[in-house]
């Protein structure tokens, strides 16, 4: 258990066994972090503890800590319903490293209550950079639209 303290989690609860990452931009945007997170939350589950990782384009709105937290948190009321996805970041998914992609083609998969809101969002965010899908990896394109198609 030593080795484990010594990673220093975003916020971590004894008392759920539960570890919280947030991750911002850089956790999809370079590789090496990607790789570093995957085994950080391996050591904290070998620990025993539930990883949960929030990314930088989802909100805390009643949808999402439901699929995050399940009913570990009973009061809902303090949370707002923000809008989800790239709202005010300059950072898009055409700016994500390869495994970044896949980051977030995982995370829209996993927040599939939310993912028409943040590819609306980035949809709109297409009229201020110009559309993200023309350098976009093709084969991340293909998935997400299969996705879009299952949804």
């Amino acid at each position: 258990m030593p080795g484990i303290l010594r990673l220093k989690p975003d916020y971590r609860s004894e008392t759920y066994k539960m570890i919280v990452e947030f991750d911002g931009p850089e956790h999809y945007q370079v590789a090496r972090k990607v790789i570093e997170d995957k085994i950080r939350e391996k050591a904290f589950s070998d620990a025993g503890y539930h990883v949960i990782r929030i990314p930088y384009f989802v909100q805390m709105t009643e949808p999402c800590i439901t699929e995050l937290f399940g009913e570990k948190i009973a009061r809902r009321d303090a949370f707002k319903d923000f809008p989800h996805g790239f709202i005010s970041t300059r950072s898009y998914p055409a700016d994500f490293c390869e495994l970044g992609v896949e980051r977030f083609l995982n995370d829209l998969h996993r927040f599939s209550a939310i993912r028409g809101d943040i590819l609306e969002r980035l949809a709109r965010a297409n009229d201020r950079v110009g559309d993200w899908r023309i350098i976009y990896p093709p084969s991340a394109v293909s998935r997400l639209r299969l996705d879009e198609n299952r949804a």
